[in-house]
């Protein structure tokens, strides 16, 4: 009978030790799975973050762009019968070189890896804006790969334009053009500013054209933006 007890417990002892080594093989085998569904949705998210779901065309903005003015002349007409607007050149360096790519446009981010939208970034040299809404101005900068300083006039509005691989020589508005005129070069980006005050649109509902032109009249590029009176601040206290 002792020999029938002892075998009896050594049988229930390996049962118990097997079901203890499957069940930690079982829960290593889960945690495995559930890792590798979670590295999967993590990569689906990337993935997202890089592309349309769907292949598809996708016209230059890959955004909402703003209407152009309904009233628009050339730019030579710009340059002869418009007024001269100072500037203040606040970043001038002649060397830079535009990144192919920079850290964080990085799908691991993804707030700046969308490849249309960075396609649209490396297509044009001419960006504009206000440094009304700070977070708007962040993704700004991290989409041009180019940080430039902020000085938010509270009585004069500055309007921000980014020059890449130009000489910018002198600045001209009439109606809602503001027509910025240089020399192309191969590398090389301006950071100028001019204020809103010396911009004086036909239409204040309608978008400002600013265009990047050449001596002759030729245009490089273009940016659309809305206009934003210059004492923008002093009625946001009101």
């Amino acid at each position: 009978m002792c020999n029938v007890k002892k075998i009896t417990l050594c049988m229930i002892s390996l049962i118990l030790i097997n079901l203890s080594i499957v069940s930690s093989f079982d829960a290593k085998e889960s945690n495995k799975v559930n890792g590798l569904k979670a590295q999967i949705k993590g990569l689906e998210n990337r993935l997202k973050s890089l592309e349309p779901i769907k292949p598809q065309t996708i016209a230059d903005p890959p955004f909402p762009e703003l209407s152009l003015p309904s009233k628009f002349v050339t730019l030579s007409q710009v340059i002869e019968n418009g007024t001269t607007i100072p500037y203040d050149v606040i970043v001038n360096n002649p060397g830079y070189k535009r990144p192919a790519y920079e850290v964080y446009w990085h799908s691991t981010i993804g707030r700046w890896s969308y490849v249309p939208t960075r396609i649209h970034y490396a297509l044009h040299r001419l960006f504009t804006n206000y440094d009304v809404a700070l977070s708007e101005w962040y993704d700004f900068e991290q989409n041009m790969g180019f940080t430039i300083p902020m000085f938010q006039n509270k009585t004069d509005l500055d309007l921000y334009i980014v020059a890449f691989q130009s000489d910018i020589t002198a600045v001209y508005t009439l109606g809602n053009q503001v027509v910025v005129v240089g020399n192309p070069r191969r590398t090389g980006v301006q950071v100028i500013t001019i204020k809103t005050s010396a911009i004086h649109p036909t239409n204040t509902e309608e978008s400002l054209l600013v265009q990047l032109s050449t001596q002759a009249g030729e245009e490089m590029d273009y940016a659309l933006i809305s206009y934003i009176s210059p004492d923008f601040r002093l009625k946001q206290k009101e």
